[in-house]
């Protein structure tokens, strides 16, 4: 292991040692907050339920390779995407039993002893030592091809791109007709690292310092690793020359932005010029317990206008969906002030369809809250439902263009 690798594993230990990457940890701080868990997970699962589904429709069983797994990460998340079924007896799209063997591996030692432990009870499942840097071990390379290769949260970020690329021809080498390579890595045009926007491919500085719950933790005891912040257009370069090696042919079926406001670094500012305590309030939103006000949710981002002219197609995205998360806070407060002239205009003139009917129900929930039980309105019902409406418009963005704290992509092999 690499002496850079082994600092990041210590880190990675430290965090396991303060029971972060257990199976589930509620609150506004740690890996898994509410916003992981309500707006994350749930876009990365809707996100692939459809191939989920289409592989399951052929397959009573499949098999699961999880790079960078932690302590069962892609398990987790694959063995929880609900049915597009609207029953509420409905079931998940991929249970357990229907998993015939789950390999995660991690270079994380302390994560491989959770997952173990995690997962003791589960036929099938297992754990390893893997260093990604070195490519997938040889070892799992003999065992049958897997039906999903799957890398969640940024894993493969900490690859340089030509890792990436001979990770990637493993992968695909390794596959069958029909697998799917499915991995999430870190857009280059998020609006929380805008100093890397100009940066050629290379690996940059990153910290996961907010797992700290200590909101002051010093500058000086930060740690810092390199890794790599992915445009799409280097992304599909990529893999096509591992396509290329590995002589298959890849269907990219997409890449999605994934976090544009609610990222990590939006809240820490360590990347930008300016501090957004955006993730935090969706956090509160998330909880059922928050009656404060919006005015902090509302996004000025007129620190990055010296910015705009590195990508146009990125910064139309980003100013775009600026918009409509504000017009959201603006219904809002119209509500609060019972302006009906104003809330009535607002919806007519909203030009989104399918917003203009999220933002008519919120309307409606407003003023119908003597319909329901709840003592706090706000705090129970419409708190929630706001966050959301905010989560559904970034995912009404079909086509990733890398200004997410995640790009996710979806590659299916065709041998």
């Amino acid at each position: 292991m690499s002496k850079r690798n082994q600092r990041r594993a210590e880190f990675y230990g430290a965090a396991e040692a303060k029971g972060y990457y257990g199976l589930d940890k509620t609150g506004i701080f740690g890996k898994k907050d509410n916003v992981r868990k309500f707006w994350e997970d749930i876009s990365i699962k809707l996100l692939i339920r459809p191939y989920i589904e289409n592989l399951m429709s052929v397959n009573q069983k499949i098999r699961i390779l999880d790079m960078g797994s932690g302590s069962g990460e892609g398990f987790d998340l694959l063995t929880h995407i609900p049915s597009n079924s609207k029953s509420i007896y409905n079931e998940y799209v991929l249970l357990p039993p229907q998993i015939d063997e789950y390999v995660g591996i991690d270079i994380n030692l302390d994560a491989i002893e959770q997952g173990k432990n995690n997962f003791k009870d589960f036929k099938g499942v297992s754990f390893e030592y893997g260093d990604l840097e070195e490519g997938i071990d040889k070892r799992l390379l003999q065992k049958n091809a897997f039906d999903v290769y799957i890398s969640t949260y940024g894993s493969l970020s900490f690859l340089n791109p030509d890792d990436f690329k001979q990770l990637a021809c493993q992968v695909f080498s390794h596959a069958k007709n029909g697998s799917l390579f499915i991995f999430d890595v870190h857009g280059k045009y998020c609006p929380a690292w805008p100093v890397y926007w100009n940066e050629k491919l290379s690996m940059q500085p990153y910290t996961m310092s907010y797992l700290n719950p200590s909101r002051e933790a010093p500058q000086s005891d930060t740690e810092y690793f390199n890794i790599c912040y992915w445009t799409v257009k280097d992304l599909k370069f990529y893999l096509e020359r591992a396509a290329e090696l590995a002589n298959v042919k890849i269907n990219i079926l997409s890449f999605t932005d994934r976090s544009i406001f609610v990222g990590r670094h939006i809240d820490t500012g360590m990347f930008s010029t300016k501090a957004l305590p955006i993730r935090f309030l969706i956090n509160r939103m998330l909880d059922h317990d928050y009656t404060g006000g919006v005015e902090s949710l509302k996004l000025d981002l007129s620190h990055l206008d010296q910015y705009r002219d590195i990508n146009p197609e990125a910064w139309e995205r980003i100013t775009d969906y600026q918009r409509q998360w504000n017009r959201v806070l603006i219904l809002l407060e119209a509500l609060r002030h019972q302006d009906d002239t104003r809330v009535k205009n607002f919806l007519e003139n909203t030009d989104i369809e399918l917003m203009s009917e999220e933002l008519k129900f919120i309307t409606w929930l407003y003023r119908n809250s003597d319909r329901f039980p709840v003592v706090d309105f706000w705090s129970n019902v419409i708190g929630p439902q706001i966050a959301v409406i905010l989560r559904n418009i970034e995912m009404s963005y079909i086509e990733g263009v890398g200004c997410g704290h995640g790009l996710v992509g979806m590659i299916e092999i065709i041998k």
